[in-house]
């Protein structure tokens, strides 16, 4: 366990499985995170690297956290949730940070112009959130009863999203607007985090940009 962290503090699964990087990005607060899925050395393509992303084009294929499943991280109910938003499957770095910062989503604008495909659950009294689903993997509607461990949707490249990955915050209420304005602080169980070349287990993490972990 990190220190400092509450023994009362939000204890929940993993929503991914296997190798990933945890990131805050410029304009997340600090439990607003995402997860990209990277090998042994941290990286997240697969056939392809950061300078092609950067500069030319690559296919969502060529990373790795592309289609990966994601998963209900406790029992639950589903309060909301949003298919049929289409994925950007051509990446090019340069390009979409350029869309991002001059065709933001306005204030009115629906949360799946923001998150694309999403989900957000009701586990006792917070709200799980997860975003930038693949389109056409939702598996579940408003009012499903889900159980830990169940497959939500596939990670894809909908909304305000530079490449596949999750985005995944806690909430103290259902309303995902404002945007990240309700945060809660929770940790996740069944965790190893590479240290100097090697894993370390813990029973309980609170996650860290930067973090390089196996769920």
């Amino acid at each position: 366990m990190m220190q400092g962290t509450s023994e009362r503090t939000l204890a929940l699964d993993p929503p991914v499985r296997g190798e990933w990087a945890i990131f805050n990005p410029p304009g997340h607060p600090r439990l607003a995170f995402d997860l990209v899925a990277v090998d042994e050395g941290k990286s997240p393509y697969q056939g392809a690297g950061l300078l092609r992303h950067l500069f030319s084009r690559i296919p969502v294929t060529a990373t790795r956290a592309w289609n990966k499943p994601v998963f209900a991280v406790m029992d639950g109910t589903v309060v909301a949730a949003g298919d049929g938003v289409a994925d950007r499957e051509d990446l090019c770095m340069a390009a979409d940070l350029f869309r991002l910062m001059f065709s933001r989503p306005g204030p009115a604008s629906p949360f799946s112009a923001r998150a694309g495909n999403y989900v957000i659950l009701k586990c006792g009294d917070v709200y799980p959130v997860y975003a930038h689903l693949k389109k056409d993997t939702v598996r579940v509607r408003p009012g499903d009863a889900v159980r830990r461990g169940e497959q939500l949707g596939n990670v894809g490249n909908s909304g305000a999203s530079l490449q596949p990955h999750l985005h995944f915050q806690v909430m103290s209420t259902p309303d995902s607007l404002p945007l990240f304005g309700n945060l809660v602080a929770f940790t996740v169980s069944s965790v190893c985090r590479r240290r100097a070349g090697r894993w370390v287990a813990t029973d309980r993490l609170e996650l860290a940009s930067g973090d390089h972990l196996l769920f």
